[in-house]
């Protein structure tokens, strides 16, 4: 019972943050919008979408991602002003929905742009602003994508092995087929030496995707590196429309501040440009991107919940 209330909380979790993060979007919408829902295209839509999230959070909750959004309002005014972006704000898109960012630019987006909110400016120059919410003041990790996006991107077939091997898992442990029956299995009471097994496999499978990997990068010229290491993690490519990284900080009781991070003008950008890249091993299963001796990012393996019934991601954290 612990187990599954654990599962069961962790969904709970999962969909609070999508909730919050939904509102503090749409909330920065609305202030970048001069207060004026007739400037946000879809107003009617968008505004059914934060009525409908607002009912699914607290009071508590809600003034918390408004709080954020209006400190993060602030900050890009200010940044815009200094950087080019002239005028009034005549027109604001919540790019939540898939094609809204094209139609809104006239023109295709540069593929994994990360706009959630588009800003057009009087000099009809277009912002987008990439939203972050969090209580912390930690860095914010730069993706989630799956593992099997990964091997795509670099050619290594990284989703075949996992499959290969919770099949041979499955039939070793007298699995269920699924990866629900199989949460509900491994998380019963009665099954905690199998669940144990598992966790086993789970690790060495994370350890084996790491080693691959390693040895993948290890054999790249440091060229193709830095580009996948800009274009797929940094998003900082090929970059239109032009958009800044803005996270809205605090929560009750405490400071609510904002900063912005311009993946262009980013520090660790300049260095990974300009230094040479070397590609190193961290813990079970991460691997460091360093450039020049200073650390860059770190890509991780992991599970989304239950090792061997859940699908496995890799996350590109802070170092």
């Amino acid at each position: 019972m612990k187990e599954i209330m654990k599962s069961f909380n962790h969904k709970i979790l999962e969909t609070r943050n999508t909730v919050g993060s939904d509102i503090n979007e749409i909330v920065y919408a609305y202030l970048a919008s001069g207060q004026n829902w007739n400037r946000i295209e879809n107003h009617i839509e968008v505004q059914a979408a934060l009525k409908s999230r607002k009912a699914q959070v607290s009071p508590e909750e809600y003034k918390i991602q408004a709080e954020r959004a209006a400190a993060m309002h602030k900050e890009v005014l200010s940044w815009a002003l200094k950087n080019g972006w002239e005028g009034e704000i005549k027109k604001v898109w919540w790019t939540a929905r898939p094609g809204v960012l094209s139609a809104a630019v006239g023109k295709a987006a540069s593929k994994g742009n990360p706009t959630d909110v588009l800003l057009e400016f009087e000099n009809e120059a277009f912002l987008g602003i990439s939203a972050k919410s969090t209580k912390g003041k930690a860095d914010i990790g730069f993706k989630n994508p799956g593992v099997g996006a990964i091997g795509s991107a670099l050619g290594l077939d990284l989703k075949g092995y996992i499959e290969n091997q919770v099949l041979a898992a499955i039939n070793s442990l007298q699995l269920p087929g699924t990866a629900k029956l199989r949460k509900i299995h491994l998380r019963e009471p009665a099954n905690v030496i199998v669940r144990e097994k598992a966790e086993e496999i789970g690790r060495n499978i994370l350890g084996m995707l790491r080693k691959q990997l390693y040895a993948h990068m290890q054999g790249m010229d440091e060229e193709d590196i830095r580009k996948h290491i800009t274009e797929y993690w940094m998003d900082a490519g090929e970059n239109y429309p032009y958009y800044i990284k803005v996270t809205g900080r605090g929560s009750t009781g405490k400071q609510y501040t904002a900063s912005i991070e311009d993946p262009i003008k980013n520090e660790k950008y300049k260095v990974l440009m300009s230094e040479p890249i070397e590609v190193v091993t961290v813990g079970r299963d991460s691997i460091g991107i360093k450039a020049g001796g200073k650390n860059i990012m770190k890509m991780r393996f992991k599970y989304e919940s239950q090792k061997l019934a859940s699908s496995l991601k890799m996350s590109g954290d802070p170092w």
